[in-house]
């Protein structure tokens, strides 16, 4: 179980995001879900083969419409920084 303490934790998982990850046949991706505080929801994390992360959001009174990709992995620390309190609880559960 992997959790965020520091901003140091967040490069460790990224770079061990598929043993923490579910993996998607289909989309051919590793995904994470955790709850989307602000929103009232849940955030779906994901990352392909290619390094590149994504993230979507889907709720009772939203659905975005499309994943949403990181530029570069510092977009990616941040995101996960700021939402760290409900991706422990998620890792936690899991």
């Amino acid at each position: 179980m992997m959790q965020i303490k520091k901003k140091i934790d967040i490069d460790m998982i990224l770079d061990n995001f598929s043993s923490i990850a579910q993996w998607d046949t289909l989309g051919q991706k590793h995904y994470f879900v955790f709850e989307d505080r602000k929103r009232g929801g849940q955030w779906t994390l994901m990352s392909y083969s290619n390094e590149r992360f994504s993230v979507h959001g889907i709720g009772e009174n939203y659905f975005d419409e499309s994943e949403s990709f990181f530029e570069d992995r510092n977009d990616v620390l941040s995101f996960l920084w700021e939402h760290r309190s409900a991706f422990n609880y998620s890792s936690k559960q899991g």
